[in-house]
């Protein structure tokens, strides 16, 4: 099916360019063309980065399965990579959230429309919701707690809305 394939593509090509950021904002890189003042400017963008690419990898595993595992380290051009499982992408996808959770405005205090905290616990209670399926291990506890932690005092379901049915 063609869009199997689309989004199998699209998948990879948000990690190749994430990478590809990475690549292109690490420290030496940074140092190499002079511009080293802005590493602290940069830094929220990395971990942007790191998430979009943590999100394409969460579809991967959760549409897919087994899929490869190519980070900024990888070399381009070299011999494609070996499938990982699931598992090893699973505890990849965790450790990168957790890693750049700090580096993200709190949930709700970020520019519109960009990465927040908040997108990180969601993400991870996604992962943990259905960490039986990926890992085989239930982690619907950790779940619940990154929700109680995305929605902590930032967001609401329907703010101001109230239900009336019988008017």
């Amino acid at each position: 099916n063609q869009f199997v394939q689309m989004m199998y593509s699209r998948m990879f090509y948000q990690v190749s360019l994430a990478n590809e950021f990475l690549r292109a904002t690490s420290d030496e890189k940074l140092e190499e063309r002079g511009q080293s003042s802005l590493r602290d400017e940069i830094a929220p963008m990395r971990a942007e980065a790191r998430f979009l690419r943590a999100f394409s990898y969460w579809h991967g595993i959760d549409l897919w399965g087994n899929i490869p595992l190519v980070t900024e380290d990888f070399v381009i051009g070299a011999t494609p990579p070996d499938q990982s499982d699931r598992a090893t992408i699973y505890q990849y996808v965790v450790d990168e959230l957790n890693d750049i959770r700090g580096d993200l405005p709190a949930a709700g205090a970020g520019e519109y429309g960009r990465v927040d905290q908040g997108a990180v616990a969601m993400l991870l209670a996604k992962l943990y919701l259905n960490a039986e399926v990926y890992i085989g291990a239930d982690q619907a506890s950790l779940a619940l707690s990154e929700v109680e932690r995305a929605i902590g005092g930032a967001y609401s379901l329907a703010p101001n809305y109230q239900l009336n049915f019988m008017a």
